[in-house]
């Protein structure tokens, strides 16, 4: 246990951005994903656990003897493992039963992106910047329902919906509703409600301990320390030690001489977010689409024009 100083989490306050805690130590992280995307984005790999409280007492009687421990048996598991696994899952079982929160999600290294979103059980939105091979992509994404709505600049229009760059001028600022089905709709949708947030690649390690620390105002904060479960690499989850509410991600890897970092703080929990579908959205099965080089939401390749081809209706 350390008795680190951090700055005071920012989860009782609505204010956009929030500020991630600030703690002394270095903190580990992951490398960039995004968190409604394909693109680094997703992958759900980790099972949920209930996790419960008891207690028990041995007696032991003074005319019988106490089992001894087989032997050549496996190794009892490490209980410092065993509780960073629990408090994990509870965090991860308290972003899920959330009414809502917001986040700020920031990657740098192979991929700049940031994300500042607000997450509800049903619906909610994300402000999405990151550059591409089309340009600086800037989009907002409102998820009303089972339908996206997606508003974004020109490069973000050709990226993100397949528009070709003679239309997407014209479509920049206009809202695009985006229903199952539809080619981009698998890349938008995920990552947007509280559920999805508590799935990898938003929240993603394989805990092996924990450390105590507390924040400028005196509130307990504990670390929960692990490894990346796919590639090489470290990551924290700071939790309210109290209730369990997350307050920050870290995450790091390096590959190829290049090192991947993801930052995400959390704040306004249990504030559900009020999303409505905005007026005048276009259909994007009536647009002409076709999908872009890798892909929908992908960044585009060497060449960052697609074709234009007429989409059939969906």
């Amino acid at each position: 246990m350390s008795d680190d100083t951090v700055p005071a989490s920012s989860y009782d306050t609505w204010a956009l951005p929030p500020q991630p805690p600030s703690l002394q130590s270095t903190p580990p992280v992951q490398p960039p994903r995004r968190a409604s995307r394909p693109l680094t984005l997703a992958a759900a790999m980790i099972a949920t656990v209930l996790i419960g409280a008891g207690s028990g007492v041995a007696v032991a009687f003074a005319t019988r003897s106490q089992p001894s421990a087989p032997s050549g048996g496996a190794p009892a598991p490490d209980p410092s493992t065993a509780q960073a696994s629990a408090l994990y899952q509870r965090a991860l079982s308290t972003t899920r039963g959330a009414a809502g929160f917001k986040y700020v999600s920031v990657s740098t290294g192979t991929l700049n992106e940031t994300i500042a979103g607000v997450a509800g059980q049903l619906g909610g939105r994300q402000d999405i910047t990151f550059n591409s091979s089309y340009g600086s992509e800037h989009f907002t994404l409102l998820l009303v329902g089972a339908t996206v709505y997606f508003q974004g600049n020109t490069p973000a229009i050709e990226d993100q919906l397949g528009v070709a760059p003679t239309g997407a001028p014209k479509l920049a600022g206009t809202w695009v509703s985006v229903v199952t089905g539809n080619g981009p709709y698998d890349v938008l949708q995920p990552g947007i409600t509280t559920a999805d947030q508590a799935q990898p690649p938003q929240i993603t390690l394989v805990p092996t301990s924990t450390t105590r620390m507390t924040t400028s105002d005196g509130t307990a904060v504990t670390r929960i320390l692990g490894t990346l479960p796919t590639e090489p690499g470290t990551a924290h989850l700071d939790i309210a030690t109290g209730s369990g509410i997350p307050l920050s991600y870290v995450a790091r890897s390096t590959a190829n001489g290049r090192t991947a970092t993801t930052t995400t703080t959390y704040s306004q929990w249990g504030t559900a977010p009020s999303v409505s579908a905005p007026s005048g959205a276009v259909a994007w099965s009536t647009l002409v689409t076709s999908a872009p080089p890798g892909g929908y939401g992908m960044g585009g390749a060497s060449s960052p024009s697609p074709a234009a081809t007429p989409q059939p209706a969906i």
